[in-house]
């Protein structure tokens, strides 16, 4: 079974945008939100089981599920019908659409983590570049409202390197990223 959902894809050339709204999701939402906030409670600032504190990862402030967890594996029943009910078949939808079926991918496998980012906590701009690596997506199970007004400030517009083609690695994609703005908060940096 699948959720309901909206789905969008945008053209950004080279690369397929999948935009997803959830219509009825809100439960598993909670209950997700929950485990995962329940997690950055009992580990915040334990280096082991906090990601964002190993200064491997683009994660600064907060807290993020750590590498070797895989998220989505959780043993919890709402995580796995977040990860039957939602995420594969919408990872499903994408690789069918930017792939049209030319991509063998029965194969692949999800690489999952949670995370929690507060006031003054960001995400710098990434990408996921391994060999092997159909697609990168991002689910959110909660959201702040939008604020009255948005921050002002610089942002801009890259095109990361692309390597050359070689038998391990396709230059097939170049997104272009948007920076987050950074934003201080008052005894947070």
């Amino acid at each position: 079974m699948s959720a309901q959902h909206d789905t969008r894809f945008e053209d950004h050339f080279p690369i397929h945008v999948m935009v997803s709204h959830h219509t009825d999701v809100d439960g598993i939402n909670h209950e997700t939100f929950e485990i995962v906030h329940k997690l950055r409670d009992l580990h915040l600032d334990d280096k082991q089981e906090n990601e964002a504190l190993s200064g491997t990862v683009t994660t600064y402030g907060g807290y993020q599920t750590p590498k070797k967890m895989m998220f989505l594996n959780r043993p919890e029943t709402v995580i796995r019908r977040l990860r039957e009910e939602v995420i594969l078949p919408g990872v499903a939808r994408y690789l069918e659409k930017a792939y049209d079926n030319k991509v063998e991918t029965s194969r692949a496998r999800l690489v999952s983590w949670a995370n929690i980012l507060s006031a003054g906590d960001w995400q710098a701009p990434h990408m996921h570049p391994s060999v092997g690596n159909l697609a990168s997506g991002v689910y959110y199970v909660a959201v702040p409202e939008k604020p009255q007004s948005a921050p002002r400030g610089p942002s801009s517009r890259y095109q990361p390197y692309a390597p050359p083609a070689s038998p391990n690695r396709r230059p097939d994609y170049f997104p272009a990223l948007l920076h987050p703005l950074r934003v201080s908060v008052q005894g947070r940096r």
